[in-house]
C-alpha cells in the first residue's frame, strides 16, 4: 500500500472550533465619552449664566441706587425775587458820565444849540430809553452814543437793518443844523480780531464809524460836515474785566461841535 492510499484510508481528524467565551461590557465601556460638541455646549451655557448673573446684580444695583436717590430729602432752594433789567436811563444832557481826555481841559460852558438837545432827545424819545441810547455833555460837545448791539453785529461792520430808522431821525435833525460839525467815533473792547479785512481792532472801529458816516450822508447830510475816527479798544468807557464792560466799550459816538470847539478836538 502506497502512502497516499494511507492517507486516503486514515484521514486527518478536523479540529472543532471552540466557541468564544462572550463577556459583558464593562461600566467603563458603557460610558459614552463627551464628544468636543458637547463641551462646546457646555461652555456655552456656563458663559450665559454667568452674564445672566451680572445681569441679574447690576439691576439690584440699579434699582438700590434709584430707590436711595427718590427717598433722599431734596433741600427746596428759597424763592429769589424777581429781578427787573432795566435798559439804561436817558442820560441828562446836563450830566457828564464819561470824561474825555481831550476835552477835559476845556470849559463847560454850553456852546451846542439847545434846540439841537431838544430836537435829539425828542427825536430818540422812547427808542433811547429801550436800545440803551445816551445823550450827554463832554466839555464843549455834545455825545450821542450807540451801544453795538443797536448797530452791528460783533465783529462786523455792516449795519443793521434796525439801526436804519434810529440813524434817520438822527439825520433830519442834522439837516436842520447845516453848521454843526458832525464826527463819529468807533470804539471796540480789547478782545483781539484778526481777519483778512480786519487785521487789527482800529480796521473794524474805523470801518463802524465809516458805515455810520455813509448812512448820514445818503439822507442828504453834507460831506464837508462829517468826519470818522476808529480808536480801536484804546479809549474805553470802563476796565476790560467783565463782559459787561466789554458791551459798554463797543459802541459808536457821534460828536456834536460848533466849528470853533471842533478845530480844539
Amino acid at each position: 500500500m502506497n502512502p497516499v492510499q494511507k492517507e486516503q484510508q486514515n484521514p486527518t481528524p478536523e479540529f472543532e472550533p471552540i466557541p468564544a467565551k462572550k463577556t459583558r461590557p464593562s461600566h467603563l465601556s458603557r460610558t459614552r465619552k463627551p464628544s468636543s460638541g458637547d463641551n462646546a455646549n457646555e461652555i456655552w451655557f456656563l458663559t450665559l449664566s454667568d452674564l445672566l448673573l451680572l445681569l441679574v446684580i447690576f439691576f439690584v444695583l440699579l434699582f438700590g441706587l434709584t430707590w436711595q436717590q427718590q427717598n433722599r430729602p431734596v433741600a427746596t432752594p428759597a424763592p429769589e425775587e424777581p429781578v427787573s433789567v432795566s435798559p439804561p436811563p436817558l442820560v441828562p444832557l446836563a450830566e457828564v458820565s464819561h470824561p474825555d481826555s481831550r476835552t477835559a481841559g476845556l470849559p463847560a460852558q454850553n456852546t451846542v444849540p439847545e434846540n439841537l438837545e431838544q430836537a435829539l432827545a425828542h427825536s430818540l424819545g422812547l427808542i433811547a430809553q429801550e436800545q440803551g441810547i445816551t445823550l450827554e455833555h463832554r466839555g464843549p460837545e455834545l455825545v450821542l452814543t450807540f451801544p453795538e448791539r443797536i448797530v452791528f453785529d460783533t465783529g462786523q461792520a455792516g449795519l443793521k437793518a434796525a439801526a436804519e430808522p434810529i440813524l434817520g431821525k438822527v439825520g433830519a435833525v442834522i439837516l436842520n443844523h447845516t453848521g454843526m460839525l458832525v464826527e463819529i467815533h468807533g470804539h471796540t473792547d480789547d478782545r483781539p480780531i484778526r481777519t483778512p479785512r480786519y487785521p487789527s481792532n482800529w480796521e473794524l472801529s474805523a470801518d463802524r464809524a465809516t458805515q455810520v458816516a455813509k448812512s448820514l450822508i445818503q439822507r442828504g447830510i453834507n460831506p464837508a460836515q462829517v468826519s470818522v475816527k476808529g480808536y480801536g479798544e484804546h479809549r474805553p468807557l470802563a476796565p476790560n474785566d467783565s463782559e459787561m464792560n466789554r458791551l459798554k466799550n463797543r459802541r459808536v459816538e457821534i460828536h456834536f461841535n460848533t466849528p470853533d470847539t471842533g478845530s480844539r478836538s
